[in-house]
């Protein structure tokens, strides 16, 4: 998707797991000038967090992310902390076994497209994974998303298994500039099924809605 992307800005490529850490995706960030801020899934909400900082002008965009990935009482379409839970002693004990499954669930409802490096289970890639699930089960993002004043471009595959397509129109409730955008028959491996369908629409929003075609 970067790689699409390239054409029309100036693509900078982060991992959760590289600015996981408190501030460091915010301390990335240009201050100086707009830019366009995307991620998937816990990406996602890591991009949240940091989009209350970036420069005016700038744009977010939100791909099967969430503001609460637990359910609670007015986020029912989250996960049950029991079974958040029970994922984090899965991945103690059978990482490889764990992930294999998750990634199966966020293949449906198609059939899973492999990893383009295979999970092998080092101690370093299990400890970042554990911290993953660690932010997910403790992440509570529905205030900060009431205070993210740039446009947001929430893109959800309708078919997701793993954050359910109503926290889509959960997160378009709470942020003050929003569209919601859905991928028919796709769930959430979104960005990489549809890469082309999520630059196209990345594009067109920042063009057409955001008005600025001068960030990089």
């Amino acid at each position: 998707m970067a790689v699409l992307l390239a054409d029309d800005f100036d693509v900078a490529l982060l991992s959760s797991e590289e600015v996981i850490a408190p501030g460091t995706l915010t301390s990335t960030l240009p201050t100086d000038r707009p830019c366009v801020l995307a991620g998937w899934s816990i990406g996602g909400m890591l991009a949240l967090e940091a989009a209350t900082g970036v420069a005016d002008g700038s744009m977010l965009c939100l791909i099967g992310s969430t503001a609460r990935f637990v359910a609670g009482d007015d986020t029912p379409h989250g996960v049950p902390m029991a079974e958040v839970r029970s994922m984090s002693i899965s991945f103690r004990r059978k990482p490889e076994e764990t992930l294999a499954n998750f990634d199966v669930q966020a293949a449906l409802p198609h059939d899973l497209i492999a990893r383009a490096e295979p999970f092998d289970g080092d101690q370093d890639d299990c400890r970042k994974l554990a911290d993953g699930l660690k932010y997910l089960r403790d992440a509570d993002l529905r205030e900060t998303a009431s205070r993210v004043r740039v446009p947001t471009l929430i893109l959800h595959g309708q078919e997701d298994r793993v954050i359910s397509v109503d926290a889509a129109d959960d997160l378009s409730r709470r942020l003050e500039t929003s569209h919601v955008r859905r991928m028919e028959a796709v769930g959430h491996d979104l960005p990489v099924r549809c890469p082309e369908w999520i630059v196209s629409n990345l594009i067109d929003y920042w063009k057409n809605d955001v008005a600025r075609t001068d960030a990089g």
